[in-house]
C-alpha cells in the first residue's frame, strides 16, 4: 500500500463533509468506522493516524462519494434517497454495505459500472441511472437506487 499525502486532518474533514451531505448523522458515520460516536468527535480536528484501518475506510467512503456525485450529477436530494434504500444489486442499501471497507468498495464497484455503461453508451448519468434503478428495483421508475 502506498503513502498517502493527505493529512489526517483534511482527510477527516472530507470524510465529515461526505457524510453529511448523505444526511447522515455521527452516530451513522460512527458506525460506517465502527468506532463510538465519542471517538469520531474527538477526532474531528486533528483525524485518524494514517496507518489506522478508520482512515483507510474513510478514503475508500470519500472516493465512493466523488463516484456517486458524478453518477449523480450532483443531485444531493438523490444522492441522500439512493445512498439510505435498498438496492437489489447491493442485496442491502449503500449505507448499509458501507459499515465495512469490503462494502464501501462494493458500491463503488456499482457506482463505477454505472459511470462505464453512461460512458460506452454516450448517455447522461441520470440516464442510465433511471436504467439500473429500473433493472435493480422490478421497473419502478426512478433514478439509480
Amino acid at each position: 500500500m502506498y503513502k498517502t499525502l493527505f493529512p489526517t486532518s483534511v482527510v477527516t474533514k472530507a470524510f465529515t463533509w461526505a457524510y453529511q451531505e448523505l444526511g447522515l448523522e455521527l452516530s451513522q458515520a460512527s458506525e460506517i468506522l465502527g468506532i463510538s460516536s465519542t471517538s469520531l468527535a474527538q477526532t474531528t480536528l486533528l483525524g485518524f493516524e494514517s496507518s489506522t484501518p478508520e482512515y483507510k475506510k474513510q478514503l475508500a467512503f470519500i472516493r465512493m462519494y466523488h463516484l456517486l456525485i458524478s453518477v449523480s450529477e450532483g443531485d444531493t436530494a438523490y444522492m441522500t434517497r439512493w445512498f439510505a434504500q435498498f438496492n437489489i444489486a447491493l442485496e442491502a442499501s449503500p449505507f448499509d454495505c458501507c459499515k465495512t471497507h469490503e462494502g464501501i468498495e462494493q458500491v463503488s464497484d456499482l457506482l463505477r459500472s454505472v459511470k462505464l455503461r453512461s460512458e460506452l453508451n454516450h448517455e447522461s448519468y441520470s440516464a442510465i441511472g433511471e436504467k439500473l434503478f429500473a433493472s435493480t428495483l422490478g421497473g419502478e421508475r426512478g433514478r439509480v437506487h
